[in-house]
């Protein structure tokens, strides 16, 4: 049996026992973070799958209803089925809510989880680079025994080649300590990156909840509107839609018509005429809100049966609020008090684009001037067929509405 010397048999021991412990750490690290708090795991996971079998009741709801809509879309126009769809798209739009507030409880939750997670990671690091420390400490107080003082400090060639490969043995388990710092370094930072993309989701989701209560709202004025304006007479809803398509249908032909001319005339002027050196058209917003309540063609729009696709998207802003032009351009029209879009202004830019801002409650250009980028050009409102203060917000490529969100940033 080979007798090592006392001193390093003591060095050994230490380190022996350094290792073992760092050992007994590295298996049970986790276990001994979160020991104390399991019962809180434990909840948390219950709160989770608690929220998700909320989320997927609200969700089949949702579909329940979409189905209903489509359905009574499809059914002929009359007073009693718009109404129904209103209610449908009421209901609809009240489930959304609730799914958007029991999404944001769920994020919420493993937004703790995940910090739980990355409190057992720290600790983890913490108490390994402290049992690292500890050996290389012990092995600094004898760093100055060169490999001759090894050798001439045993028996043999056998005790000092022992010595050696316990030396050996002991880097590999110090290289193995040092990985899994890393490793666990490397969790960490993965747990961090998945902490901030939940957070930047809640935020989106509270963002959505906000933008859902305005289509809830503006849903419900839309059917008290209805209601006031045929007082429930199917006979006058009749007569309203007829008067609305009218208006619609002339609304666009003029806008048409109107654009196509000014554009002829302009033409003609040459270089001389500031429009003809306008660049293509590249458009910013109009507000800085960027909550849309109805999309362009939208599915769920209340009046898509009485009278057709939406042609432009709907931002929800309160009354008052500052509009800017989309792009430099020309003030084709300002118009005052229509039935349809209220008081508005159109806009026309160079690479035969148009912009139109509807229902404004009040203008702050004249027809036939320029305008710059980000002017003001008004304010929002309610006039015209509006049930509540918004912006609808059409682009039109060569006299046809198109989706303006193809042309914004």
């Amino acid at each position: 049996m080979i007798k090592l010397s006392n001193k390093y048999f003591i060095i050994s021991l230490a380190i022996g026992g350094l290792l073992l412990s760092a050992t007994i750490l590295t298996s049970n690290a986790a276990a001994e973070v979160a020991g104390p708090d399991q019962s809180i795991v434990d909840d948390l996971n219950k709160q989770l799958e608690s929220q998700r079998a909320k989320i997927d009741a609200l969700t089949s709801k949702i579909v329940e209803y979409q189905a209903n809509i489509k359905n009574n879309q499809k059914e002929a126009v009359n007073l009693k089925n718009q109404v129904m769809t209103l209610d449908n798209q009421i209901a609809k739009t009240d489930i959304e809510l609730s799914l958007k507030e029991e999404q944001a409880k769920e994020l919420e939750l493993e937004i703790q989880q995940t910090n739980m997670k990355i409190v057992t990671s720290e600790s983890v690091i913490n108490k390994e680079k402290d049992q690292l420390a500890a050996i290389l400490r012990l092995i600094a107080r004898y760093e100055d025994n060169d490999y001759i003082q090894v050798l001439l400090a045993n028996n043999s060639f056998s005790e000092f080649y022992d010595q050696l490969k316990y030396s050996n043995d002991l880097q590999q388990d110090m290289q193995r300590s040092l990985n899994r710092i890393k490793e666990s370094k490397n969790k960490l930072q993965e747990e961090n990156k998945q902490l901030t993309n939940q957070k930047n989701d809640l935020s989106n989701i509270l963002n959505k909840l906000e933008g859902a209560k305005n289509v809830l709202g503006r849903q419900k004025d839309d059917k008290s509107q209805l209601i006031s304006a045929t007082q429930k007479s199917e006979k006058k809803f009749q007569t309203l839609l007829a008067d609305l398509k009218k208006e619609q249908a002339a609304a666009n032909a003029q806008t048409a018509a109107l654009e196509k001319k000014l554009r002829a005339e302009l033409a003609k002027k040459g270089q001389t005429e500031k429009f003809n050196t306008l660049s293509n058209a590249s458009l910013i917003w109009p507000t800085t809100s960027r909550r849309i309540t109805a999309t362009f063609h939208d599915p769920t729009y209340p009046f898509r049966a009485i009278l057709g696709e939406h042609s432009g998207i709907d931002l929800g802003i309160p009354q008052g609020t500052p509009l800017r032009a989309a792009d430099a351009g020309y003030i084709a029209k300002v118009a005052i008090g229509t039935k349809w879009y209220g008081t508005y202004i159109m806009i026309i830019h160079g690479g035969n684009i148009t912009t139109l801002y509807g229902h404004m409650s009040s203008v702050n250009v004249a027809q036939d001037q320029y305008v710059k980028r980000g002017d003001i050009i008004g304010y929002s409102g309610n006039t015209g067929y509006s049930s509540g203060p918004h912006l609808h917000f059409e682009v039109r490529s060569n006299g046809v509405p198109v989706d303006p969100m193809g042309y914004l940033p």
